[in-house]
């Protein structure tokens, strides 16, 4: 973890070394533990109408126990949200290809926002997801992934995360997460 000294951002390196006589294949996972009775926010590709591609953008990936009418949930046009709520009895997990590469979470007026790589034409793990978010009763977890990788006896892969800490004022909605969480995001370094 490396802390800026002009701004409220910490780069943090994710590193696995193959430690065994024999390769392995992994991917480098990055899960942040957030504190309850916030919220989740993961963008979207950006909207292309069927006239402009018919094409597939992205997978999304639900687990067994992913409901989607669970009320924890909103699906909006540019951002997927995900309530932590200390009252549902049960879970609720998503993954999804992010090239966006950043997601946030807010809660109490404050919002951490992630950035990280997402590397074009990489093969990334459950079904291809470099973002998956997973929640409780207890809390709600960001997740990020690298790519699968084979690992020779020796060798190591890191997976980097840009963290950014910030007040913030956001409503509900696609608008004003655009509002609050999009300048905050620009100023991630540059994710590769």
């Amino acid at each position: 973890m490396t802390m800026s000294p002009t701004a409220p951002l910490v780069s943090v390196a994710h590193r696995l070394v193959n430690r065994s006589p024999w390769p392995i294949e992994l991917a480098v996972w990055g899960v942040s533990v957030m504190a309850p009775g916030g919220r989740g926010i993961f963008p979207l590709d950006d909207f292309v109408s069927h006239d402009e591609t018919p094409l597939p953008a992205r997978p999304l990936v639900l687990w067994p126990y992913t409901d989607m009418t669970d009320p924890r949930w909103t699906w909006g046009s540019k951002y997927v949200q995900l309530r932590q709520d200390q009252s549902a009895t049960g879970s609720q997990k998503i993954g999804m290809l992010n090239p966006k590469g950043w997601a946030a979470y807010l809660v109490g007026g404050e919002a951490f926002i992630k950035g990280y790589p997402c590397e074009p034409g990489a093969t990334y793990t459950d079904m291809g997801c470099n973002t998956e978010s997973y929640t409780d009763p207890d809390m709600l977890e960001v997740e990020t992934l690298g790519p699968l990788t084979r690992l020779e006896p020796g060798t190591g892969a890191d997976h980097l995360e840009s963290w950014l800490v910030a007040k913030v004022d956001c409503g509900p909605g696609d608008a004003d997460i655009d509002a609050a969480l999009l300048p905050l995001a620009g100023q991630l370094p540059p994710r590769r």
